[in-house]
């Protein structure tokens, strides 16, 4: 059996073990899949000095203006380094949350998350999909949208949501 747990990088999705060990404990061989959605639009590369230095200083009756930052990594190295560094925090989540599963990583790249992770889920043949949710409400969800929600009225795979006074 698979389940799929997709991760926000925030401490509430990280709740979301007390829920998946309660699986572990009834089904002991469940495959656990753990996912995170990263933004593309949100990975940028890294620059030789920082943006905070101020652009130019007065000395005396000249300008002294600082270079303007410069990219020291292109976005194709920017995206591999940030899946790198995801991928390193996801397999240190597991190895302390769920030691004793066998447990998989993946990190997809992609704007969409809800879609993604449906997409994902299918791909797996996933049992189970086991998320946290924030439990925004009014026009606090509006505004952020609801990945979870999302999840649940167009995923044919069953949704495990715990919300954010489990505990």
């Amino acid at each position: 059996m698979k389940a799929l747990v997709p991760l926000d990088g925030s401490e509430n999705s990280l709740r979301i073990f007390e829920t998946v060990r309660k699986l572990l404990g009834l089904q002991p061989e469940f495959e656990i899949h753990l996912l995170e959605v990263r933004d593309p639009r949100a990975v940028h590369g890294r620059q030789d000095h920082s943006l905070s230095e101020p652009p130019s200083v007065t000395v005396g009756k000249s300008a002294v203006t600082a270079p303007l930052p410069r990219i020291v990594e292109s976005r194709g190295e920017a995206m591999d380094r940030d899946t790198i560094e995801t991928r390193a925090r996801l397999v240190e989540i597991a190895a302390r949350e769920v030691p004793h599963a066998a447990s998989f990583i993946h990190v997809l790249h992609v704007s969409n998350a809800a879609e993604a992770i449906k997409d994902l889920a299918d791909e797996l043949d996933a049992d189970v999909i086991v998320m946290a949710t924030h439990g925004r409400t009014g026009l606090r969800h509006l505004l952020a949208g609801s990945v979870t929600e999302a999840l649940m009225r167009t995923s044919a795979r069953p949704v495990l949501v715990q919300g954010p006074a489990a505990g």
